[in-house]
């Protein structure tokens, strides 16, 4: 599988997908804890800071935000799947945070927030389910967010860069019952970032559960 890999599923799929996986989410991305707490000792959360995680699951990530940033910090949620929000709401009220993180129903592709307000854009495992064409679009829209001094880390299913990194049985599998995959296929994103002029531009690659390929990439907003 390579970067020019169209999506399987629509938008309207993805959708429904993730609302039918809400009430086992948790089960499913077990092995994503690892390269969460990579990415989020990247992101380097800081209190006062105004932060959006685009596609935000079963809301494990966000009350990670809130936690880090005390009262001081606003966090705001963006996803496509109503049950997803649900289930992300009774995770905050759990850890009585409702208060503290503002969920919105909405579209990555056309964010209903206005220019430069965040001061970190952070999304995990969410661009993978993005089709080609539509990720350009996806990540002009997070750069179109972030403040001047702003800064993005993404985190997504990868071809991997060593040799065992062999991704061939589950591109196999995807293009045959995405949906089993949870509608996911490996993106390398360093080259869209570079594209569309991020500054300060890193990578790191892991394997997340001792399994999954994962890509873990951050930048500035640049010009």
């Amino acid at each position: 599988m390579t970067r020019e890999n169209r999506v399987a599923l629509s938008g309207k799929k993805i959708r429904s997908l993730y609302d039918s996986l809400s009430h086992i989410y948790g089960l499913l991305t077990r092995f994503e804890k690892d390269s969460l707490k990579k990415a989020l000792d990247i992101a380097n959360v800081r209190e006062n800071f105004v932060v959006l995680e685009a596609g935000f699951g079963a809301g494990k990530t966000l009350v990670e935000f809130a936690k880090k940033m005390g009262n001081t910090g606003e966090v705001y949620g963006l996803d496509i799947s109503r049950k997803m929000t649900n289930k992300s709401q009774r995770v905050l009220r759990r850890h009585n945070l409702s208060s503290r993180v503002n969920l919105v129903l909405g579209d990555m592709e056309y964010a209903p927030f206005s220019d430069a307000i965040f001061d970190l854009v952070f999304s995990s495992y969410t661009l993978d389910l993005i089709d080609t064409a539509t990720i350009p679009r996806v990540l002009s829209e997070f750069k179109r967010l972030l403040k001047p001094t702003g800064r993005m880390v993404l985190v997504g299913l990868s071809e991997g860069s060593k040799w065992y990194d062999n991704m061939k049985l589950y591109g196999w599998v995807y293009r045959r019952l995405p949906s089993l995959l949870g509608g996911c296929r490996p993106v390398l994103l360093m080259p869209y970032l570079q594209e569309l002029r991020f500054e300060g531009i890193g990578r790191e690659f892991m394997r997340a559960g001792h399994l999954m390929p994962t890509e873990i990439v951050w930048a500035g907003k640049g010009k």
